[in-house]
């Protein structure tokens, strides 16, 4: 039973340990304090340089300036510090965006600095108009503190997100829109097209020979001369004469009509 309670007491021990060991802050030596100075120090300037850029300026280094370019100016305006190719653009892109959700930068925060494993980074807290923001700037954590990357976010409220969602919905709807009507658009004149198409058919060209072919094929009309009169007469006396010579017999013979006979040579 003691070695069960003593084991409970060891264990309550080693938990407010490591309690107390969370709670501590981290202690730097001199040259890491050195390096977390100078990189607050740089980050209020680059904040300044962002924060008082034209819109012209912002456009010009964001759009027009190569990234080397971009690199020797930030050289040049803080003593020498180097910058990673497209720090400075995205940190004035980030930040300009940053300013629109928040409705404009009424103040900003004390800056605080940790190392975390190779780089060192600066917090700046932001107070808007509309909502609260941070910016985070970021070094490399050596002897150059070289600048990697500059990041501004705005704390935006679900109202603005949902009214953000909505706006970008209602830009999807329309290019949706716009899209299929350009689609059916294009699938009518198609139509209209191929439609078309028979107004100016040729009409086909009968050949002779196939003319001649009907002309044969059609059906030959018989003629009855039944009321001819004098043509029987001329015929049935031709017959009695006939009759008369001995040359045969005809005995109830009688013409009853006459027919045209077709022949071909």
């Amino acid at each position: 039973m003691k070695k069960r309670i003593l084991t409970l007491f060891c264990v309550i021990a080693c938990v407010f340990g490591l309690t107390a060991c969370g709670s501590a802050e981290k202690s730097y030596s001199e040259m890491e304090q050195n390096k977390l100075d100078r990189c607050e120090m740089i980050s209020e300037y680059v904040y300044e340089f962002v924060s008082d850029m034209s819109e012209e300026d912002a456009n010009r280094i964001t759009k027009e300036y190569k990234k080397h370019e971009n690199a020797a100016v930030f050289s040049s305006n803080f003593g020498g510090i180097e910058a990673k190719f497209g720090a400075i653009e995205g940190m004035i892109t980030t930040y300009r965006q940053m300013v629109s959700d928040m409705g404009g930068v009424k103040e900003t925060g004390d800056l605080t600095s940790a190392i975390v494993g190779k780089e060192i980074v600066v917090t700046m807290p932001v107070t808007g108009n509309d909502c609260d923001g941070q910016i985070t700037f970021t070094y490399t954590n050596d002897l150059f503190t070289k600048f990697i990357e500059g990041n501004a976010v705005a704390n935006t409220t679900f109202k603005q997100k949902m009214e953000e969602a909505g706006s970008h919905m209602g830009d999807a709807g329309l290019n949706t829109l716009l899209g299929m009507g350009s689609v059916f658009i294009v699938l009518i004149l198609i139509s209209l097209i191929i439609a078309s198409f028979g107004l100016f058919k040729k009409k086909p060209e009968v050949k002779k020979e196939e003319v001649k072919q009907a002309a044969s094929a059609a059906p030959v009309v018989e003629e009855e001369l039944t009321d001819d009169t004098e043509l029987v007469a001329v015929i049935m006396a031709a017959i009695r004469a006939y009759e008369g010579s001995g040359a045969g017999s005809a005995d109830g013979f009688v013409v009853r009509s006459i027919k045209k006979a077709n022949r071909r040579i």
